[in-house]
């Protein structure tokens, strides 16, 4: 009886340390939480003002906070695997009361303990669907870096766009000034009318309400831009400064390469093989789990016989489950072959929307290019080179102001649409790069 008292009195402190210590841990996770991330907070972090496209991107892949919580997400899913992977923890019994009686006397106590090992192949199954799913998640993360690096090379773009906008109607109403000046000197000399002067101021208000609002277009740039870098909306930003496009590459190749390697391609992939595991782990539950155990009985020699010779008794035990209900395991089977198909579908159109976003940047990558070169190279020579004539004839009095102002129009819209050209060309290259998994 002291054997067993004993043991009942080890196995309760065990129970109690076991209790304390989940007790303790749980209040450590929520009175000292160090060992969680720290909150995302938006920050007024300082950008040099030499930085250009590539800086700022580098600063977002730090800052922005959805990358702080798939990499948390990642973490989650990863601790699984040791999950999946370990054997289900061991029971301990112990029968007290009025149990049987031997010929070695009457037993006083019983203890055991059971441990059940899953049907091989179960624990690896399960364990490889969730490896498989943490890779997913990393895909997802890397799909996420290439999308938030489009948004910010588009919002920049914006940013650029905007600018230019606002110096280009600057410089247009600088020139107005001196096309002012000519009007008023022309005026005085009687060679040309009052209504020539209402004219040019008239053109001039029209600059100065563009410039209005392109002062507008530059805050909301600068407030999208922020907002990608996890800074306050009206946080100072470098001056926009013209990047470099590099040429586009094969059409072709780029398709090849983002079907094969687009973070989209491998995390759907990765889904798919996570389902094949949970459908060979789903099999298998068909197949019943051992259970291997050990109990050890305390005996008293004071039993009925007079033969009792209070001798221990020590049992080992060998079972199976009964893997009787066969419905909800084949539910299980049903839902993983699903889940198989239903990720081989979403990688094939994975891939049809990569095919439609490569070819649709691709080719607009490639119209803006050749804009650009036809507004350098003949529109915008040819324009400057019609205002300042009939900026000269107007002097001689060849021509009508009307005809200085039509060329000004003409030149002030090719330059404004010049900077559209090269802000769009920048956004088809962003467009590109992430829909080709190109950093």
């Amino acid at each position: 009886m002291r054997l067993f008292l004993s043991s009942l009195i080890l196995v309760s402190s065990l129970l109690l340390i076991g209790c304390q210590t989940t007790k303790t841990t749980t209040q450590n996770a929520v009175t000292n939480p160090s060992h969680l991330a720290p909150p995302v907070r938006t920050s007024n972090y300082s950008i040099p003002s030499s930085s250009g496209l590539d800086n700022i991107i580098s600063l977002a892949m730090t800052h922005h906070p959805s990358l702080v919580a798939a990499q948390q997400k990642i973490q989650r899913l990863q601790a699984r695997v040791p999950q999946a992977r370990t054997l289900p923890d061991p029971k301990a019994r112990i029968s007290a009361g009025s149990l049987a009686e031997t010929a070695a006397g009457r037993t006083s106590a019983m203890a055991g303990i059971e441990q059940q090992i899953p049907f091989p192949g179960k624990r690896k199954a399960a364990a490889q669907a969730a490896q498989k799913e943490a890779d997913a998640a990393r895909a997802e993360l890397e799909n996420l870096k290439l999308l938030i690096a489009e948004r910010i090379r588009i919002a920049y773009w914006n940013y650029y766009l905007a600018y230019q906008n606002q110096r280009i109607n600057r410089d247009s109403k600088s020139v107005l000034k001196t096309i002012q000046e000519v009007v008023q000197a022309r005026v005085k000399a009687n060679k040309a009318t009052q209504a020539d002067i209402l004219r040019v101021s008239t053109e001039i208000s029209k600059v100065d309400q563009q410039l209005i609002a392109a002062l507008q277009q530059v805050s909301s740039a600068r407030a999208t831009l922020n907002s990608l870098l996890n800074r306050p909306a009206g946080a100072h930003l470098p001056y926009p400064k013209r990047s470099s496009v590099p040429s586009q590459g094969s059409l072709s190749k780029l398709i090849a390469r983002a079907e094969a390697t687009h973070p989209t391609v491998r995390a759907g992939q990765a889904k798919m093989t996570a389902f094949q595991h949970r459908l060979r782990k789903a099999r298998l539950d068909a197949y019943p789990d051992f259970l291997i155990g050990a109990q050890h009985a305390w005996v008293s020699d004071s039993g009925l016989s007079p033969a009792a010779n209070g001798k221990d008794q020590t049992m080992f035990t060998l079972g199976v489950t009964i893997p009787l209900w066969q419905k909800p395991r084949k539910a299980k089977v049903r839902e993983a072959s699903a889940g198989v198909a239903e990720m081989r579908a979403n990688v094939a159109t994975s891939r049809s929307e990569l095919r439609l976003r490569i070819e649709d940047a691709w080719f607009r990558a490639k119209s803006s290019r050749e804009m650009i070169t036809l507004f350098d190279q003949r529109l915008i020579p040819d324009a400057q080179q019609a205002h300042d004539l009939s900026l000269q004839a107007y002097s001689s009095g060849t021509q009508s102001f009307v005809d200085v102002l039509d060329t000004w129009r003409l030149l002030l819209k090719f330059q404004l649409q010049q900077e559209g050209n090269r802000a769009s060309l920048g956004k088809a290259s962003a467009s590109l790069k992430s829909a080709a998994a190109i950093r």
